[in-house]
């Protein structure tokens, strides 16, 4: 009997980590709510309420190898991400309203020295500034969270 229910405990263990989570990320006025999100690789990701936005992700803040994310502007879209690491994104036409989000997918190396290398590209394109401030918010966000 212990041996057929190490077997079930172990089962429904490998089938609960197997299976992909849901989340979702809202437009509310020029803002995403939540601005960050933690998410396993595989797991599927909707930006809903988006009548005036869209989704755009920042090519230098993005893991190497990523697909650029460019949705249409008024379209709620959902996608899953499999490649572990930090996305920035941003809503292109509220941008200068610093309306943008900050993805962790999985648990990378060096979570730190990501954000910072990230940090270190708005110096070399101002056109990235606004994201200064989101990425050291999700900075904040994961010491407390204590990822880092």
């Amino acid at each position: 009997m212990a041996k057929r229910l190490f077997w079930v405990i172990l089962f429904w263990g490998f089938v609960s980590v197997s299976q992909a989570a849901e989340h979702e990320v809202r437009a509310v006025g020029v803002k995403f709510a939540p601005m960050f999100i933690i998410i396993e690789p595989g797991d599927n990701v909707s930006w809903v309420n988006m009548p005036a936005h869209m989704i755009e992700t920042i090519d230098a803040m993005v893991p190497e190898g990523t697909e650029k994310i460019m949705t249409e502007l008024g379209v709620d879209v959902n996608f899953t991400f499999d490649l572990e690491g930090i996305y920035v994104y941003k809503c292109t036409p509220h941008w200068g309203a610093r309306m943008g989000g900050v993805m962790l997918v999985g648990n990378p190396s060096d979570i730190e020295g990501t954000i910072d290398a990230y940090l270190a590209e708005i110096q070399k394109d101002k056109s990235l500034l606004p994201a200064k401030g989101l990425l050291k918010k999700f900075k904040k966000h994961l010491q407390k969270q204590g990822v880092i």
